[in-house]
């Protein structure tokens, strides 16, 4: 899409927040390493086979190339895009899908609502962020989920509140801006976000003309990114990853809830929330959670989960408010609707959320080059938990938390240093 005219960005820089480590601090030389992490969202991990992207070719001929990145579920783009940069999976990190409900708290996350998804009371972990912040560093994000909620007391040293009207050129020229600030102001670590390519397969699916467009789209943009980083004259080890696939949905593998369960009965403080490929149900109603489950166990392309007897792939704990009485997911090329009448022409042609452990469509990316990374190598596939202290250890942060990534997965791809 094409503007005449761009949307202001107001870029927040709050140096009253960073705290009196930055004031006259010297945390680092000219020649300290950078991490710039780009996420393309829904970029499937066969993307670069099926389709053309030179400027991406050309990245992981210099660099490192995952055979596929995995999820953590639901393969969803608000819990993984927070693992990558926590490296906790979900059900450790809070965010247990794109919507969800907490009982204790008597309200609902979701991605849409700007005043939950702002509220750093809703994200556990410690973000890449604030544990570079923490080690005396500043950072920037041009959009990343959890970077506009002030998270254990602070936000990235810059960030961008979510437009996605703003064009993919501009988040890249920003970005490259952070990276032409003075020393004492540069950020060590930035972040930045691009949707196209999830937005074109969920419409399109796949393996459609329009993916293949929005593929060569966001890698023009990942050319002119690496081009600006190399008049830089900076050590940045450039690292791009994606949250998830995407797996084209059949219409024969559909399910409408309406022709199994009645919805009325999950209305008030029954709460069902769905999520295209999976669906979440909350009540205090035990009667009515049994016979739900009774009703749908049979169901074909569809599974049910109850709480208590949830998979080990999954991570989640049965006795976290947030953890549904039941979680239905759809088989792979399966989708979940509620009403056949009134939802049969709004099923999506792609779509996520299905456990990464039986789709390897969701499996998304991870491509890395620059200074500290060795060159021309394909990697075994790697769960996205890993990022997180490949990152801090790039830049020479320690780890201060617990988490579920190991350093020791990514490592053997780092230069000797």
């Amino acid at each position: 899409m094409k503007f005449s005219l761009l949307l202001p960005i107001f870029v927040t820089y709050i140096l009253s927040s960073l705290g009196p480590a930055y004031a006259g601090s010297d945390f680092g030389a000219e020649d300290d390493n950078y991490v710039v992490m780009l996420s393309l969202d829904g970029f499937r991990h066969d993307y670069l086979d099926k389709y053309d992207a030179p400027n991406l070719e050309r990245l992981v001929a210099t660099g490192i190339n995952s055979k596929g990145l995995v999820p953590g579920f639901p393969s969803s783009t608000f819990p993984n895009h927070y693992s990558i940069v926590t490296g906790l999976y979900p059900g450790n990190h809070g965010l247990i899908g794109n919507s969800f409900y907490h009982r204790e708290r008597g309200q609902k996350y979701a991605m849409k609502n700007a005043k939950a998804v702002t509220d750093g009371s809703w994200y556990g972990g410690l973000p890449l962020w604030q544990a570079v912040q923490q080690a005396g560093m500043p950072t920037a994000s041009f959009f990343w989920v959890g970077s506009e909620a002030k998270i254990q007391g602070a936000y990235p040293s810059f960030y961008e509140r979510y437009s996605g009207r703003v064009p993919n050129a501009q988040r890249v020229a920003q970005t490259l801006e952070w990276l032409r600030l003075p020393l004492a102001q540069r950020p060590r670590l930035v972040t930045l976000y691009f949707s196209t390519v999830d937005s074109a397969g969920h419409n399109h699916g796949p393996d459609s003309a329009q993916v293949r467009s929005a593929v060569r789209a966001v890698d023009k943009q990942v050319g002119v990114l690496m081009d600006g980083l190399a008049k830089l004259d900076l050590p940045v080890n450039l690292i791009i990853t994606s949250d998830h696939g995407m797996d084209a949905v059949l219409t024969e593998k559909v399910v409408f809830l309406d022709d199994h369960i009645n919805l009325a009965q999950w209305r008030g403080q029954s709460l069902l929330i769905p999520g295209g490929p999976l669906a979440y149900f909350y009540s205090p109603d035990k009667a009515l959670v049994s016979s739900t489950y009774a009703k749908l166990r049979g169901v074909a392309n569809v599974r049910i989960f109850k709480s208590g007897s949830l998979p080990k792939s999954f991570h989640f704990n049965a006795n976290d408010p947030r953890t549904p009485d039941l979680i239905l997911v759809a088989d792979p090329g399966g989708y979940i609707g509620w009403r056949r009448a009134k939802d049969q022409n709004r099923v999506l042609k792609g779509a996520h959320g299905y456990r990464p452990k039986s789709n390897t469509n969701m499996r998304g990316i991870l491509m890395a080059a620059g200074p500290s990374i060795k060159s021309g190598l394909v990697i075994p596939t790697v769960e996205n938990v890993h990022i997180y202290p490949f990152v801090l250890h790039l830049l020479g942060v320690p780890i201060t938390t617990k988490i579920d990534g190991q350093l020791s997965v990514l490592a053997p791809y780092l230069k000797t240093q």
